[in-house]
């Protein structure tokens, strides 16, 4: 191994600063299907609301709209690593000095050089939220300039120098901002199982026995074939990352190496395995289970399925917290019982994303909002809610009229849209005060 790559191997990065510069949101791909050779295509079908509604090009993907102070920090980082002796002392850091910010005190013995480079870098973006500020008071004159939002990443009393505070101020944001991403992640995905789950009971109650019974076969029909694959490894497992091995890295009949494999999938070559570069190790795993185009594959569960299997990982290898993997890191797990051992995966598909409770409030909400558009005219009467919704002067959610009740048939129902059609009414009947056109 040469020097410089022996030196590259011992550079540790800060906290999680490595992690967001190698952080993209490009999406990884997907390989192909898991179905067998010669089947039909599936037939396209209309894509429920709940995927509709999902981007999987959400900004927050992006770590530039995750931190928008992300350049500041990439040229700190860059003029941090340019002190040797600042880098060796991260070689021996603990990983609670890292999250405390105590490793910014070391900011005092680093060379004067970099010291005046980080006063130029801090100056600089001093200088971007001026401007900022400048440009948001003239789009809004009734911002008031004391009580601005000020951005937390550095400090604000000292315009002129980079100091032990900026770069503590910097770390704790970093960490904060990272740990409310993932948090922010795994509530959305509550969410759209809980809308998955409110479509699927909104569009039982519009069915009569028969429909339903036929509607739960075929959902069963589709759980049970999406379920047929091949058994799933424990993610970061020798089992694992073996057949990553010999599948991806077509390396079949040879035996698997840590430090070949490490270096293959270290894919930029700074001697750590990042975030994206984990992730992709995952591909061939999930492709066992989730595929692109057909019913019962949603592909917002293989995005969340990747995502936790990276964070499973990092807890597991990334034993200083850095959001990096080392291959010191690295070859310690290896020699781990519990990665000779594998225990397989629950994928998050058999999972509980929420409690019974999290279900009820979540659909009273939803039930709420049809409400107010019905109100207001943007959604017609719908007679499918619970205690069904019957239109009258006593507001939302009545119960059906009593029994032998009968409407005058030329009655228009109260709140009914005039291009809607009332139940029971005879097609060549034209209800009142509806244009013919309009039927």
């Amino acid at each position: 191994m040469t020097n410089e790559m022996t030196v590259m191997m011992k550079i540790i990065p800060l906290v999680v600063f490595f992690a967001f510069l190698t952080w993209e949101a490009t999406s990884l791909p997907v390989t192909p299907t898991k179905k067998q050779e010669g089947q039909k295509e599936p037939e396209v079908q209309q894509k429920p609301h709940y995927e509709e509604e999902y981007d999987a090009n959400d900004p927050r993907a992006n770590i530039e709209n995750v931190l928008e102070y992300n350049n500041y920090l990439k040229e700190v980082v860059s003029a941090l690593e340019s002190d040797a002796e600042f880098r060796e002392k991260l070689n021996k850091v603990d990983e609670v000095d890292i999250r405390t910010g105590k490793i910014a005190m070391e900011l005092e013995y680093v060379n004067h050089n970099v010291r005046t480079k980080l006063d130029e870098i801090k100056r600089t973006e001093l200088e971007r939220l001026r401007k900022l500020a400048v440009r948001q008071f003239e789009m809004s004159n009734d911002i008031d300039r004391q009580h601005m939002k000020i951005p937390e990443h550095l400090d604000h009393a000292n315009v002129h120098t980079f100091e032990v505070e900026d770069l503590k101020k910097l770390i704790h944001k970093a960490s904060n901002d990272l740990a409310e991403a993932d948090k922010l992640r795994r509530e959305e995905f509550k969410r759209y199982e809980m809308q998955k789950e409110f479509e699927k009971q909104e569009k039982l109650r519009g069915m009569d026995e028969e429909h339903k019974k036929t509607y739960e076969e075929e959902q069963k029909k589709l759980r049970e074939k999406h379920n047929q694959h091949a058994p799933i490894h424990h993610p970061g497992g020798k089992a694992q990352l073996e057949e990553v091995w010999e599948k991806q890295d077509h390396m079949q009949g040879q035996d698997f190496d840590p430090k070949s494999f490490f270096m293959m999938h270290d894919l930029d070559g700074n001697g750590y395995w990042d975030e994206l570069e984990v992730k992709a190790l995952f591909v061939k795993e999930l492709d066992k289970v989730y595929q692109q185009g057909v019913p019962e594959d949603d592909m917002k569960e293989r995005a969340e399925e990747m995502e936790r299997m990276r964070e499973h990982v990092f807890r597991e290898a990334d034993t200083n917290r850095d959001s990096l993997i080392s291959y010191e890191e690295f070859l310690e797990q290896t020699r781990k019982e519990e990665f000779k051992r594998d225990d397989g995966w629950e994928t998050v598909d058999n999972q509980p994303q929420y409690t019974h409770e999290e279900y009820l409030q979540f659909e009273r909400k939803r039930q709420e909002e049809i409400q107010r558009l019905i109100n207001q005219g943007m959604l017609p009467p719908h007679p499918n809610m619970p205690q069904g919704y019957y239109p009258g002067p006593q507001g939302p959610y009545q119960h059906p009229p009593p029994a032998g009740y009968q409407q005058h048939p030329n009655q228009m129902p109260q709140n009914m849209h005039p291009n809607q059609i009332p139940q029971n009414v005879h097609p060549n009947q034209i209800p009142q005060n509806v244009h013919p056109n309009q039927i």
